[in-house]
């Protein structure tokens, strides 16, 4: 029996230019919303329209202070997120598998959960969150890498 590992790189948020991968966890969850119409047409027996969707994400993960030497001119990371919560604003998302072919969720979120822990003597920290997609602007395309 064959099978697919799926690794954790399921979820990538994008604020402005800043991109956020990688995260330790990521979740995804969706439930269509349709209205019930009375139409003529119909005989006047009800039917349900799918109006859209509803979309929810979570997910968490690590981070190391990095050095000054290292990437950290290029590096994001859960401060980037952090401040995007802060301040309320819409932050692009992909959720799926990076691989030609595959099929992907995209849209626009705000952050609506934030945590943050990390000991004294404790060298990586942890963060986790929850999402909400606005509505209408959540789409399933297929991955082509760039």
């Amino acid at each position: 029996m064959a099978q697919t590992k799926v690794y954790q790189y399921m979820l990538s948020f994008k604020w402005g230019t800043k991109l956020i991968v990688g995260l330790e966890t990521t979740g995804f969850k969706g439930s269509a919303n349709f209205e019930e119409m009375l139409l003529k047409a119909n005989a006047g027996v009800a039917v349900e329209e799918f109006i859209d969707v509803n979309a929810d994400l979570s997910f968490s993960g690590r981070t190391i202070e990095l050095d000054a030497d290292s990437e950290g001119s290029t590096h994001e990371d859960f401060e980037s997120l952090r401040e995007a919560w802060l301040a309320g604003t819409s932050v692009n998302f992909v959720y799926g598998r990076f691989s030609a072919g595959e099929a992907i969720v995209t849209g626009t979120c705000t952050i609506r959960e934030w945590s943050e822990d990390a000991g004294s003597q404790r060298q990586l920290g942890t963060w986790s969150g929850s999402a909400k997609a606005a509505r209408g602007t959540v789409a399933i395309t297929t991955y082509t890498p760039s």
